[in-house]
């Protein structure tokens, strides 16, 4: 399906007709509808870690700092970590608190290696700094969240041959109960409607929970036990 014809859709049920084009169009309900259409796709987008929209990237340090985010980054996935490839045992630390990532920087508190992160001005922060060729790998939702005819990878929609990524008819219901809303029409059915398949498709793609292969431990809140004795006898 393409943006085209989950927008047929809606308008079929709105008004009873189907327009030949949608996005191209400057027909009142169509530029409407491709308004409503980039808004639905992106709050769809943000509702869940889906795995069709998860990326893993790897920093590879250069002796700085601070590393920009990918390009197409929108989030960090849900409770994410950033992986130190040369270390089983554990990664980087997030330090998500910018007063404790101050004390760490001025207290002078023991890191363990290979150190904490932090967001920061849009980029990632480590301390301490990496050594040059050092990595860090996570996953992180991306935000282009349409395909051109071509196959190229989109943040907006710009075409009738645009496809969304995710599940068209949740894009369909999103247009019928947003387009009434817009008018002041009841929408309560179709909101209904909505939220019943979204939260089936949030349920069949298990977006809320990344599952890591050849991860050593279980809970991803767990950090590895300290392997020697504890004290004296």
């Amino acid at each position: 399906m393409t943006i085209l014809t989950a927008a047929q859709a809606a308008i079929a049920k709105l008004v009873g007709r189907r327009p030949p084009a949608v996005v191209s169009s400057t027909d009142e309900i169509c530029v409407e509808i491709t308004a409503l259409a980039q808004e639905a796709a992106v709050e769809i987008a943000k509702a869940c870690d889906w795995q069709e929209l998860t990326e893993f990237y790897e920093i590879t340090a250069d002796g700085s700092d601070a590393y920009p985010f990918p390009s197409d980054y929108d989030r960090m996935v849900l409770a994410t970590e950033l992986f130190d490839p040369d270390n089983w045992c554990w990664g980087y630390h997030h330090v998500p608190d910018y007063s404790e990532w101050i004390q760490y920087q001025i207290g002078g508190i023991g890191l363990i290696s290979p150190g904490i992160w932090t967001i920061r001005k849009n980029e990632f922060h480590f301390m301490p700094a990496p050594a040059a060729g050092q990595k860090a790998i996570f996953p992180y939702v991306r935000n282009t969240i349409f395909t051109s005819q071509n196959g190229n990878l989109k943040s907006t929609i710009t075409s009738d041959s645009d496809s969304f990524v995710l599940d068209e008819r949740l894009l369909t219901l999103a247009l019928l109960w947003k387009y009434k809303a817009m008018k002041g029409l009841d929408y309560q059915q179709e909101v209904d409607d909505y939220n019943i398949a979204l939260s089936q498709a949030m349920a069949r793609n298990k977006g809320g929970r990344v599952i890591r292969s050849r991860r050593h431990g279980g809970s991803l809140d767990v950090r590895a036990a300290w392997p020697w004795p504890l004290g004296g006898v």
